[in-house]
């Protein structure tokens, strides 16, 4: 069953590899929900506030408070759950999920050799997997990552970071 019902139509190019990943996902989810008045072409130039260096700024709520000063009308519900609560993260994706809500979540990069954490949309899952949206390459090409939920909740449990999940209020 698709989570994310025609999630490739609103699906974009991260523009800056390195800090994009949150301004790219919100962007990603403002589009699908249909929400007027927001300027698409520069958003994740407005909104990814590590962009020029310097300390790390972007975050959940950092970029979401952000976007609300901007605008008003734009909400991220934003939870976090310590190590050790990967399987009340998990239940929580699954009763947004349930809702037909799309739901941002951050995962350790730890156990696939890579440093830090990534931010990525759920776009589709089944009983015992998820399917996240890594990235949109150049070309427009969507790339994604298949992941069991034991395997979720495990690296959730044992890696450090990645502990919050967003989704638009």
């Amino acid at each position: 069953m698709c989570v994310f019902q025609n999630w490739r139509r609103y699906a974009v190019h991260q523009k800056r590899a390195e800090t994009g990943c949150i301004p790219t996902a919100y962007e990603m989810i403002l589009r699908s929900a249909g929400m007027q008045g927001i300027k698409f072409e520069t958003f994740q130039d407005e909104f990814d506030l590590d962009q020029n260096g310097g300390v790390p700024r972007n975050n959940f709520d950092s970029v979401a408070q952000a976007i609300k000063a901007k605008y008003p009308d734009v909400s991220f519900g934003i939870e976090s759950f310590p190590k050790g609560e990967g399987i009340k993260k998990m239940s929580r994706i699954e009763t947004l999920i349930a809702q037909k809500r799309p739901v941002i979540v951050s995962l350790s990069n730890a156990p696939f050799k890579q440093r830090g954490w990534h931010i990525m949309v759920v776009v589709d899952a089944t009983d015992t997997d998820l399917t996240l949206l890594q990235h949109v390459d150049e070309r427009g090409t969507p790339h994604t990552m298949h992941l069991s939920k034991a395997k979720f909740v495990y690296i959730h449990d044992n890696f450090n970071g990645g502990d919050d999940i967003a989704y638009l209020s």
